[in-house]
């Protein structure tokens, strides 16, 4: 475990194998040198975890305004519960990026465990920006040259590989580059994942399967994932580009109750408007 660190009012640790947990209580304002820490923090590790927490959702939501704009969209911003009847509160999650097959994927997630059975359900971590860094070159170079058909699926493929199945089902397709640089780090990470990317334009569908294959195997190698497990009080924030989530089936896990929110980029007032119209999600 490594030792903890004070920096600017804001006591951390990094985790293994990325990550940071923060020290302290959260539902106290920052001073703004604490809160230049804390988004710098994030930046550089992409994950910051903060234990025993007990925060409403405007303290949550003035935490990730730190980040950038909230999502102010009532699908976003507010409670996943086990607690809903429909399949698609417990169902098993893919590794993925939120809105990743967008102009605009989300810059931020944040999860607050406020009502958890303790060590029964878990949110799994695979780092894209890292993944990217370590690709073998030959790897990286037809990765880099790559561009992916990425789709929003219907519930049936939220829970499986999109690239093994030639015609996955969609609610809505777009193309974008197999890499994608983040925008508030300025690195590159590697763009295409489990839940979204159906194959890789220009190659026949045995190719690009085989190649997304490969990509998978290195990103979400144990070496290069974690897992969180969930504890009453625990608050997670991750940015979106850097890290792709993943979560198993809830199937008998208990109540979970976690209160969620985005923050993203101006444009996704605009441009994401227009693909959740589109997609009729």
């Amino acid at each position: 475990m490594h030792s903890w660190t004070s920096q600017h009012e804001l006591r951390w640790r990094a985790l293994a194998p990325f990550g940071v947990e923060i020290d302290g209580d959260l539902a106290e304002p920052m001073s703004e040198a604490a809160a230049s820490c804390f988004v710098a923090l994030l930046y550089e590790h992409g994950l910051a975890v903060a234990r025993r927490q007990s925060l409403g959702m405007d303290r949550q939501t003035a935490l990730m305004a730190l980040i950038g704009p909230i999502v102010r969209r009532p699908q976003e911003n507010g409670y996943i519960s086990t607690d809903n009847d429909e399949r698609a509160s417990r169902t098993e999650l893919s590794f993925h990026a939120d809105a990743a097959y967008t102009d605009a994927p989300f810059a931020a997630l944040s999860l607050h465990a406020i009502d958890v059975v303790d060590g029964a359900s878990s949110t799994r971590f695979a780092n894209a920006e890292r993944a990217y860094g370590s690709l073998p070159p030959a790897l990286r170079d037809r990765l880099d040259d790559a561009r992916a058909d990425m789709i929003s699926p219907t519930l049936e493929g939220v829970g499986v590989r999109a690239s093994e199945t030639p015609e996955a089902k969609a609610a809505l397709h777009a193309e974008f580059p197999a890499v994608r640089v983040n925008p508030r780090t300025g690195r590159p990470c590697i763009g295409v994942s489990e839940m979204h990317t159906v194959r890789l334009l220009g190659m026949s569908w045995e190719e690009s399967r085989s190649l997304l294959a490969a990509v998978f195997a290195h990103i979400y190698a144990d070496a290069n994932t974690m897992e969180h497990v969930w504890n009453v009080g625990d608050l997670v924030v991750w940015d979106n580009l850097t890290l792709q989530h993943a979560r198993g089936s809830l199937m008998g896990v208990g109540r979970r109750v976690l209160q969620r929110v985005v923050a993203g980029a101006a444009e996704q007032e605009t441009d994401m408007g227009v693909f959740l119209k589109a997609a009729q999600i």
